[in-house]
């Protein structure tokens, strides 16, 4: 059981990693998507698709604290802030609390080390 819902965490991770940057990266290319990034706002989406795909790769390779961090990294600069807005940028927030949801699943059925 403790391995299925393993699977079940990283699984989480790898989906809402890669609709997240899925996201961020039509917010950034498609002008039509209502958001129309310029300057500092550029990189930072381009920094968040980054940060989406390391955790992607976190995810599927069972690392929780790297899935954690890289939460912390999205979620309070920028997913925090769109949650309550009127904008389908919101479920970005919404996916970031997704991967804090993978890493606490993978975190509480790793194994670990017994302590002698």
């Amino acid at each position: 059981m403790s391995k299925g819902i393993n699977v079940l965490g990283r699984g989480l991770g790898l989906v809402c990693a890669a609709l997240i940057a899925t996201a961020w990266a039509v917010a950034l290319w498609v002008p039509a998507a209502g958001l129309t990034p310029t300057g500092i706002s550029v990189i930072t989406a381009l920094l968040l698709v980054v940060l989406a795909i390391f955790a992607g790769i976190a995810a599927v390779h069972g690392h929780a604290v790297v899935l954690a961090l890289l939460f912390l990294a999205s979620f309070f600069p920028v997913g925090a802030f769109v949650m309550p807005t009127d904008h389908w940028l919101k479920w970005v927030g919404w996916l970031d609390l997704g991967l804090l949801a993978a890493a606490v699943l993978i975190w509480l059925t790793s194994q670990r080390a017994a302590v002698a």
